[in-house]
């Protein structure tokens, strides 16, 4: 299934481009969530009315247009999704994972191509 991301935030840092977005989440937050019945209900009443966020967030770190890494965190609720930006302090962990994969990955590539051309 292909889904839709809506891309909230971008960034340049440390010499790659840095693409947050983010996508409906399947999970239901009573699967997540160990709150009453009550609480559950009144979440998914704050969802449905546009209240709180239920998404899936993902960043893309890119160079050159390529892309080279990337990370995935499910299950976020917030009001808004750029809060998960400025106050979650996950972001900057998805952050610092997927420029570490694409730092790894052109790491790999170098030496590819140092024993190519050796």
């Amino acid at each position: 299934m292909m889904r839709h991301y809506e891309t909230i935030h971008t960034d340049d840092l440390r010499g790659f481009h840095v693409v947050f977005s983010v996508t409906h989440e399947d999970a239901h937050p009573r699967d997540v969530f160990d709150d009453s019945e009550s609480e559950i209900a009144e979440l998914c009443d704050k969802i449905d009315r546009g209240l709180y966020v239920w998404f899936c967030a993902r960043i893309e770190v890119y160079q050159q247009g390529i892309l080279l890494g990337s990370d995935y965190l499910g299950c976020c609720l917030y009001e808004d999704a750029k809060q998960f930006v400025t106050e979650s302090g996950y972001y900057d962990d998805m952050v610092n994972n997927a420029i570490a994969e694409a730092e790894s990955n052109l790491n790999k590539l170098f030496a590819l191509r140092d024993e190519v051309t050796a």
